[in-house]
């Protein structure tokens, strides 16, 4: 009766095998421990002028519905829930891109700012921002910071180390929008 044999692999080969395999094992060690050791937290600011009053721009940054017009929210199929506008009035989302989640406005000061969270997947993502409108002359200085706690995945870790260029990017192109659709009309 004939069996399968199982040939031995020559020992030069065995030993490069298993150095890629440890040399592979201890870049991925790396990769784990340092991502855990990088800053888990983000905070990111980004400002505009605006040659209109606070009174002009601020219903815009009080309605989600509203944010449509000026952030890229308007590309996410998504719904309002509660109040149309302030405190309590919520956007929820379901996509396959992004994920599950909601935009909630926690706080609102009228002609002042507006506080907000974002939570992704259940909370295991979450953002938390605020709206700060100034008056500058006849216009506006409006300063947008959002924070984010990443936690100790490591993963995020090497993700919060391009945050800063990446979020402040989106908050910067979204202010502009804002800013042309203000001043346009």
């Amino acid at each position: 009766m004939g069996g399968f044999r199982f040939s031995r692999m020559p020992p030069a080969v065995a030993r490069r095998a298993a150095l890629a395999a440890g040399i592979l094992a201890a870049l991925a060690s790396v990769f784990v421990v340092v991502g855990i050791l990088l800053p888990g937290t983000v905070e990111v600011t980004r400002s505009v002028e605006i040659a209109a009053p606070p009174e002009q721009v601020f219903p815009l940054l009080n309605s989600l519905d509203a944010w449509t017009e000026w952030t890229p929210w308007g590309d996410v199929q998504s719904r309002i829930e509660g109040p149309a506008a302030g405190a309590g009035a919520r956007r929820v989302w379901d996509d396959p891109i992004i994920g599950a989640g909601s935009l909630s406005i926690t706080d609102s000061r009228p002609f002042t700012s507006v506080d907000y969270m974002v939570e992704v997947e259940g909370g295991a993502l979450r953002f938390d921002g605020s709206i700060i409108v100034e008056a500058r002359g006849a216009g506006s200085l409006v300063t947008w910071t959002e924070r984010a706690d990443l936690g100790w995945n490591p993963l995020m870790g090497w993700t919060a180390l391009n945050m800063e260029e990446t979020q402040g990017a989106q908050l910067q192109d979204s202010l502009e929008r804002l800013r042309r659709h203000v001043e346009e009309g």
